[in-house]
């Protein structure tokens, strides 16, 4: 593939991405309007961000596996025909069970696409420009993980909810489009596998109980503890049914390569403790700083505006010198913006969270960045499709954990300020908010020197490897 083919086709993996992952925020803003709309209550409402991510963790893996088997770039094709059908039949959506189903469709041609991208980008680019292509691509990611609310007020303020989805269907047309020129005409599909449909069904179920887990954890714990317990019975039948099987869904000998192993583990502490400051900085802007709405969302724009530029230059970095030391560097300074955050107390503002919210988005991008490259480049060509979805399938468990376990340390220490059961920020004491964002920051610290403990193994085991070859 040409040069220029190539980064047209990152450019379309990226543009696709962005939408996806956009697809899986922009819709908080208006479940509201959807709940007015159709007649419904609000918590069912909340179904159309369920099935969507739900859909999603679900499948990943059987298209990952599917990847591997096949052709990754026609699968990624149908993925994006099959989410803009999706969206347009959301968008659509004349009653309830129309917009559910249109989001499941969405999930599937979502999950398809999502699976394939990482592999699709390391295929086609050689290895010394692979950390700039993933650092590019992480730029659509970043911008879709935090422009999500953002977007979706702008459009429920002009148009109305549908549009939401509606705007996808003339991006997804332009993509499927410059796919169809681009995308060789002829892959060779590597060996084909039977697909594991009974890991797949164990991956549906786990999927349903851990979202029912998450939602349940602040209101009901009982329950939580329950579905918790649940999820592990399921997940050792998982486990006990991919070691059995001839060709699994996720090839459990992967983790014993401890690149891939504790990379992986490096990247779901850093999803986790990203989306507390996503969900934590809204409500101390606006309740604990009383900032207007407006001066709210400019400051939290800093973070992808500077991820424009942290991202391709971390990729320059990581093309050019050690992957792991480059990672190291990134989860330091994301442990520093996190203790940043944990001594921030409103004195001095808005510029120390000015500060806070570069720092953090340099550690992001260094750390994602090489984190993505060290992923990709640990196993063999035919496993990039398994391990770029076990990759994306980390983001979905992060966005979930981190929300859930963010907003229930969050809301636990204010009820323990305030000495009675708390699920809202509002008319709660400026002192107790902040001692809520405290606690949660300090164990996001934790997660992240965890996640350093992981990498710090890797650095190790390359320096134990880079004597015996120089000893040999």
């Amino acid at each position: 593939m040409s040069p220029i083919k190539r980064w047209l086709t990152l450019g379309t993996l990226g543009t696709f991405f962005f939408m996806v992952i956009i697809d899986g925020t922009i819709v908080s803003i208006a479940i509201p309007a959807i709940a007015r709309g159709l007649s419904v209550s609000t918590s069912s409402a909340n179904l159309v961000i369920s099935v969507y991510l739900i859909g999603i963790s679900a499948l990943l893996l059987m298209f990952g596996q599917l990847g591997d088997s096949t052709s990754r770039m026609r699968l990624f094709m149908w993925g994006t025909v099959i989410f803009t059908l999706g969206s347009l039949l959301s968008g659509w959506g004349l009653s309830f069970g129309t917009l559910i189903g249109g989001r499941i469709v969405q999930a599937i041609g979502a999950s398809m696409t999502m699976a394939n991208s990482y592999a699709i980008v390391t295929d086609v680019f050689p290895a010394n420009e692979l950390g700039r292509a993933l650092g590019i691509e992480s730029i659509f990611i970043s911008l879709g993980a935090l422009a999500g609310p953002g977007l979706g007020g702008l459009i429920i303020s002009y148009l109305s909810w549908h549009d939401i989805f509606l705007i996808n269907v003339p991006l997804g047309i332009i993509c499927i489009f410059i796919e169809w020129l681009i995308f060789p005409r002829h892959v060779k599909a590597h060996d084909h596998q039977p697909l594991d449909y009974g890991g797949a069904a164990w991956m549906i179920l786990m999927a349903l109980v851990f979202y029912g887990a998450t939602s349940t954890a602040l209101r009901q714990p009982i329950i939580t503890i329950v579905l918790v317990a649940v999820f592990a019975v399921i997940f050792v039948f998982f486990v006990r049914h991919e070691r059995r099987y001839q060709h699994p869904l996720l090839d459990l000998q992967l983790f014993s390569n401890r690149r891939f192993r504790n990379s992986l583990i490096a990247a779901l502490t850093s999803f986790i403790v990203s989306y507390f400051f996503t969900l934590l900085a809204p409500i101390y802007l606006q309740l604990v700083l009383n900032y207007a709405g407006r001066l709210t969302g400019e400051l939290l724009m800093i973070s992808p505006i500077i991820a424009l530029i942290a991202n391709p230059v971390a990729g320059t970095l990581v093309d050019r010198f050690d992957k792991t030391k480059i990672m190291t560097a990134g989860m330091i300074t994301l442990i520093v913006a996190q203790g940043l955050l944990i001594i921030n107390h409103g004195t001095g503002e808005p510029w120390p969270f000015v500060i806070i919210s570069v720092v953090l988005s340099l550690g992001t991008a260094l750390f994602g960045t090489a984190n993505n490259t060290i992923i990709m480049q640990s196993v063999t060509a035919k496993q990039r499709g398994m391990a770029g979805a076990t990759n994306s399938l980390m983001r979905e468990v992060g966005l979930a954990l981190g929300t859930t376990l963010a907003s229930t340390l969050y809301y636990r220490a204010i009820a323990h300020e305030v000495g009675h059961s708390v699920t809202t920020a509002f008319h709660i004491p400026t002192d107790d908010l902040l001692t809520g964002q405290t606690v949660a920051y300090a164990v996001g610290l934790i997660i992240l020197i965890g996640g350093l403990i992981a990498i710090w193994s890797l650095r190790e085991v390359h320096t134990g490897v880079v004597k015996q070859h120089a000893g040999n």
